[in-house]
């Protein structure tokens, strides 16, 4: 997640301004729209994790420029990888309980919680893709044959540092 992330927006950073913003009638809107609520997703799934209520899902009026948005996603992944590194076989196992931003109540094990986020964060890099063609820029490979290839499998670590 964190590579096919840091990929994406190293592709988006080349994008110029106009085209990084343009509204494109494509998913979020623009690039930069969709590149929010990318991370956006990945914070609200976090602090879902750690029993914070989240009926909000952050949006570009948070993050209304490039620079906000690239100072707040490492964060984001350091957050997130620090939380991943504390679970157990049995936490993974463990139901969790949330409400989502309509206030629908869910209950389903922690681990496929964690699974359904990076099924999110694999889609919208997808797009963002997409977007990132549309804008004129080159789009990047980020499935998980090239992220072996860059990270060759390790026995001894999980590789969730990357």
């Amino acid at each position: 997640m964190f590579w096919g992330d840091q990929r994406v927006l190293t592709a988006a950073c080349a994008i110029n301004e106009a085209e990084y913003y343009a509204e494109r009638g494509f998913s979020a809107g623009s690039l930069h729209k969709l590149l929010v609520h990318t991370m956006a997703g990945q914070w609200a799934w976090l602090s879902r994790w750690k029993r914070l209520d989240i009926r909000r899902l952050q949006d570009a009026t948070d993050y209304p420029t490039r620079e906000s948005l690239l100072n707040r996603w490492p964060q984001v992944h350091h957050d997130f990888s620090e939380f991943l590194t504390a679970q157990t076989e049995t936490t993974l196992a463990a139901p969790l309980t949330y409400h989502n931003t309509r206030g629908d109540q869910f209950t389903l094990p922690l681990g496929e919680l964690i699974l359904h986020c990076l099924d999110h964060g694999t889609y919208h890099r997808g797009q963002v893709n997409s977007l990132i063609k549309l804008a004129g820029g080159t789009p990047v490979a980020v499935n998980y044959f090239q992220f072996s290839l860059d990270y060759p499998p390790q026995t001894e670590s999980l590789r969730i540092s990357h």
